[in-house]
C-alpha cells in the first residue's frame, strides 16, 4: 500500500525543528479497527518529506505501508538474523509473519517502491528485499514463502535487468520470459537487451553506445549470479496493466514521422512471489476491463490516481524439500570430498615443509664461511632456497585451483533443492564455496 501521510495536528508545534510526527490520513484510519500497519520510522518520513517540501513545496510523506489483519497475522521476528540494512525505508518494508492459526504457516511481505528512472537501483532495492527476506529465513535451508508487491516503475520486459530476478520461473502463460522456440537465437535475446536498455535510459536505439550496453550486460549477469547463488525461484503474477499514460519510447523511437504522442497502458505494478511455495489463485482486472480509462487515461474524472490498484489471492504450499535419504547422501557426500581436500593440503603443506628442513639442513652442510651469531643485516636467501619458495608457491596454487575445479564439479547440475542444502551447511553460497572453500 503506497500512502500520503499527513502531519499530526499540534497547535503548538510552529517550529520546523519540532513539526508534529506523521500520522495516517483521517479517511483511512476505520480501518485500523480490524487492520495493523507496519510504517517506516518518524526519522525515515522526515527525509522523504524534507524532499517532497524542497521539490514539490509540500511538506507531506509519501511512502509505503503493510496493512495486516489482526484476527489472521502476527509480525514474526523471532528467527531474524540482522544484516546490518534491516530499517524500513520509504521505498521498501519487508516484514514476516505467522498465522495465528498455525505456527507452521509463516510468509514474508515486502511493499516496495522502485526508482523510477535507474535500473541500477531497482535492482540494488530488490535484492535488498531478498537479502531481508532471507535473514528472516536463516534457520531453515529453505526460504519462507514471499511476496514483493508495488510499483516496480518497469515492465520486466524480456532483456531488462530487473526481469532476470524471475528469469528461471517455471514455464508458463504468466511469465514474462519467452518461451521455448519465441527466442530464435542468442542474438533475439541480446536486441530484446538492447531495446530494454534504450527504454531504460529514455534514449534512441541508434544513441545507445557500446558503453551502455556493456553497462547493462554487466548488471544483467549479476542479477542471474544472484539469483543462482541465493537459489530463488521467483514469478510474477499475470496481472494486466494499472496505469495509462504517454509512451515515452515511442518519442525515443525515430521510426515514426509523426510528433504527436501516443498514450500506452503500462504494467508498472506487480506481485513477485516465490512459486515454489506461493500460488497465485485469483487477481483483479485492471485496465483490460476499463474502457474509460484506457481511452482516457489515468488519473481522469472518475478515477483519481495515476495508477489501478491491484489485489490477488495467494495460496501457501509446503516448501519442496529433498527426502531424508537423498539428503543425507548429498551431505556424506560433501564431508567425503572436504575431508579429501583437507588431506590433501596437509600432504602438500608437509611435503614443502621437510623439503624446506632437508633444504636447510644441505645448505648448511655446504656453509663454507662461517655465519655471524648477530649478524648486521638479514642475508640474501641461497639461489636453491628461493627456487624451493616460488615452488612452493606455485605448488599451493595448483593445489587450490585443482581444489575448486573439484568443488566446481560437485556442485555443477544439482538442483535448486539440492544446492539450498548445501548452502545451510556450509552457511555460505555454492559460488563461493568453489571459490574459496570452508574456512577451518
Amino acid at each position: 500500500q503506497e500512502l500520503q501521510l499527513e502531519r499530526a495536528e499540534d497547535s503548538h508545534s510552529n517550529s520546523s525543528d519540532t513539526r508534529p510526527p506523521f500520522v495516517l490520513p483521517s479517511w483511512i484510519k476505520p480501518l485500523l479497527s480490524k487492520y495493523q500497519i507496519i510504517l517506516p520510522s518518524q526519522p525515515q518520513l522526515d527525509k522523504i518529506a524534507e524532499r517532497n517540501r524542497r521539490v514539490l513545496l509540500a511538506d507531506v510523506a509519501v511512502t509505503n505501508g503493510i496493512f495486516y489483519n489482526l484476527n489472521k497475522w502476527v509480525p514474526d521476528s523471532s528467527n531474524k538474523q540482522s544484516n546490518g540494512d534491516d530499517e524500513h525505508t520509504n521505498t521498501c518494508i519487508t516484514q514476516a509473519f505467522r498465522s495465528v492459526d498455525s505456527d507452521d504457516a509463516s510468509i514474508v511481505i515486502s511493499s516496495i517502491h522502485l526508482d523510477a528512472s535507474r535500473e541500477e537501483k531497482r535492482c540494488a532495492q530488490i535484492q535488498r528485499c531478498l537479502g531481508q527476506t532471507a535473514s528472516f529465513s536463516s534457520h531453515l535451508p529453505y526460504a519462507l514463502p514471499l511476496i514483493i508487491a508495488g510499483d516496480y516503475n518497469c515492465e520486466l520486459s524480456i532483456g531488462s535487468c530487473v526481469s532476470a530476478f524471475i528469469k528461471n520461473a517455471p514455464d508458463d502463460s504468466t511469465s514474462s520470459q519467452p518461451k521455448e522456440g519465441e527466442e530464435d537465437s542468442k542474438s533475439g535475446m541480446e536486441e530484446h537487451k538492447l531495446r530494454e536498455c534504450a527504454s531504460a535510459l529514455r534514449i534512441p536505439l541508434t544513441s545507445v553506445t557500446p558503453d551502455n550496453v556493456k553497462q547493462w550486460h554487466s548488471l544483467y549477469d549479476d542479477v542471474e549470479t544472484h539469483v543462482y547463488d541465493n537459489c530463488w525461484v521467483l514469478k510474477r503474477a499475470n496481472t494486466g496493466p494499472t496505469r495509462m499514460a504517454l509512451d515515452h519510447d515511442e518519442s525515443n523511437d525515430n521510426t515514426t514521422e509523426s510528433n504527436e504522442l501516443c498514450l500506452k497502458p503500462w504494467k508498472l505494478d506487480h506481485f513477485v512471489y516465490t512459486s515454489n511455495t506461493l500460488e497465485a489463485i485469483k487477481y483483479w482486472s485492471t485496465l483490460e476491463d476499463d474502457a474509460e480509462s484506457f481511452k482516457t487515461g489515468l488519473p481522469n474524472e472518475r478515477v483519481p490516481t495515476d495508477h489501478l490498484p491491484l489485489a490477488a489471492m495467494f495460496k501457501i504450499h509446503p516448501h519442496p524439500q529433498l527426502d531424508q535419504g537423498p539428503r543425507k547422501q548429498l551431505l556424506a557426500s560433501l564431508e567425503e570430498l572436504e575431508l579429501k581436500q583437507d588431506a590433501d593440503t596437509r600432504d602438500t603443506l608437509v611435503a614443502i615443509d621437510k623439503e624446506k628442513i632437508d633444504l636447510e639442513e644441505k645448505l648448511q652442510s655446504q656453509e663454507l664461511v662461517k655465519v655471524e651469531e648477530k649478524p648486521k643485516r638479514k642475508k640474501k636467501p641461497h639461489p636453491e632456497m628461493i627456487q624451493h619458495i616460488r615452488q612452493s608457491r606455485a605448488l599451493k596454487k595448483q593445489l587450490k585451483q585443482t581444489q575448486s575445479k573439484e568443488r566446481e564439479q560437485f556442485v555443477s547440475g544439482r538442483c535448486v533443492l539440492e544446492r539450498m542444502e548445501l548452502q545451510h551447511a556450509l552457511e555460505m553460497t555454492c559460488n563461493e564455496w568453489i571459490e574459496k572453500g570452508r574456512a577451518k
